[in-house]
């Protein structure tokens, strides 16, 4: 699955036990995606639910602020992938359950086009206008449902045409992640200028303009890394190696803290 299975309005039914705060019945949540980091808004159900970062685990997603935990994934009796299974629990006892649906178009290339759009509408490392227009994509939905028989097939084959363009955009920006899950652990010179360019970033004795173009060109080598294929990935990753020597050379020199 890609993140455009999952990013989304998901509407349903609540179920609230050994629970003292106040909670709906039935909320809808979004579940977006921001300059490459994902989250779900649980303040529909109730104000003493947060707004969660989520993090990848199998099969889902899970997240925790405070005293909330909460965990989505796709329900096993589903074939389709418009529902997920909701379970948020408090440290007090409190369990909120619920199965949630996203609206479809029928046409789950098109439902995952959508869902592109939206990501690359809060993508905001794009240095081109975006490709797709998600409020336009919401006005084609009505046209879209009536489509039937070819008509049906050859949208499925536009919308799948399209949102390849879109996820290599976000992959290539850092705004979603490569399609391959192992692409990220072959770039270790990468990872590795991840930590010593999150060292400058705290650094307050290099000049502030001397960080933001330091980052910038992390930025830059980190994209390449993701959006690599295995080929080319020993290239760059020579290149982060380079850039990581600089930095930790630069950081010393300044007396950056580790």
């Amino acid at each position: 699955m890609t993140w455009a299975d999952w990013v989304g309005d998901w509407e349903g039914k609540l179920k609230w036990a050994s629970c003292s705060i106040d909670g709906e019945p039935r909320a809808s949540f979004a579940l977006e995606a921001l300059d490459g980091s994902v989250s779900v808004d649980l303040s529909p159900a109730g104000s003493a639910l947060p707004l969660l970062s989520l993090v990848e685990e199998e099969g889902g997603w899970t997240g925790q602020q405070g005293d909330v935990t909460a965990h989505i994934k796709h329900a096993k009796a589903d074939k389709t992938g418009d529902k997920v299974e909701l379970a948020v629990d408090l440290d007090s006892g409190c369990q909120v359950r619920g199965t949630l649906t996203r609206t479809s178009l029928g046409i789950a290339a098109c439902d995952r086009l959508a869902a592109w759009a939206r990501i690359e509408s809060h993508c905001t490392k794009l240095s081109r206008p975006p490709l797709e227009n998600a409020a336009r994509l919401a006005r084609q939905r009505a046209e879209w449902r009536k489509a039937s028989g070819d008509a049906r097939t050859k949208l499925a084959a536009q919308c799948t045409a399209r949102s390849t363009k879109v996820e290599q955009e976000l992959v290539d920006a850092g705004c979603a992640p490569h399609p391959d899950p192992a692409i990220g652990m072959r770039g270790a010179e990468c990872q590795a200028l991840r930590g010593i360019a999150g060292r400058l970033t705290r650094c307050g004795n290099l000049p502030s303009d001397q960080r933001d173009a330091y980052a910038r060109e992390v930025l830059v080598l980190l994209a390449a890394a993701q959006g690599a294929d295995k080929a080319s990935l020993p290239v760059v990753d020579a290149e982060c190696k380079r850039e990581r020597d600089k930095l930790f050379a630069i950081a010393q020199q300044v007396g950056c803290p580790p």
